[in-house]
């Protein structure tokens, strides 16, 4: 918040910031829905309608579509490099999970010149802090209370280790897939294991399936799933 000039906008009861002249917001550049492209539809490719130019990845957000069985999220990719990031990749855990179909957005700490009309703030340096015809994003919750529930073998021979959390969305609320997509690193272990997330919709779980090394197996996992929501 604005501490001794520029503009600033609360809103009640608590007084939350919704515009700072100083201060940036995580602002929804692009959004559409994702669905199969590849595969058979076990692989959904998304191109951004224009890339981002940022350093930094975009934060990417997906609203699987509900349904009455377990959706795999898995392969997860951010495609493009610093100053040019294209598009993200997502795939089904195996053939029994839900094909990836959903909706989705991208934003950044920032903001984009893209309203015909209504009102922009640039803060120091010149940069665009907000425009009206860009919505905001807040986080809403996370979870990270994962419990052990067991480990077993790929068709490969690699260990797989299972952690499951309560885990919900509502309608419209996104999760964040940037985080989902990076390897865990092991204790002691200079390797790094492929994660991949089951969300079990009906039951209300989601599972990280954490592939590692043949006969380690880990009984602990430090990844906090983030939950946002596009505002008006």
């Amino acid at each position: 918040m604005a501490d001794s000039y520029g503009l600033s906008f609360t809103a009640p009861p608590d007084d939350r910031v919704i515009i700072d002249s100083e201060f940036f917001r995580l602002m929804v550049i692009h959004k559409g829905r994702y669905t199969g492209t590849e595969e058979s539809g076990n692989s959904s490719m998304t191109y951004f309608p224009t890339p981002f130019t940022t350093q930094e990845q975009p934060l990417i957000f997906i609203r699987p579509d509900s349904a009455a069985g377990n959706i795999g999220m898995a392969n997860i990719e951010v495609y493009g490099s610093p100053g040019n990031w294209t598009g993200f990749r997502i795939r089904i855990f195996n053939n029994y999970t839900i094909k990836p179909v959903g909706r989705w957005f991208a934003g950044i700490f920032g903001s984009a010149p893209v309203a015909e009309f209504g009102a922009r703030i640039w803060g120091a340096g010149k940069k665009l802090v907000f425009d009206s015809g860009t919505p905001a994003a807040l986080f809403v919750r996370a979870t990270n209370n994962w419990a052990y529930t067991g480990s077993g073998q790929t068709g490969q021979g690699q260990t797989i280790t299972y952690f499951q959390a309560p885990f919900t969305m509502a309608e419209e609320e996104y999760v964040l897939i940037n985080n989902m997509g990076v390897g865990v690193n092991t204790v002691g272990i200079e390797n790094n294991r492929q994660i991949s997330f089951i969300w079990d919709y009906p039951n209300r779980t989601i599972t990280v399936a954490a592939i590692g090394i043949s006969g380690y197996n880990a009984t602990f996992i430090g990844i906090t799933i983030l939950v946002a929501r596009m505002t008006s």
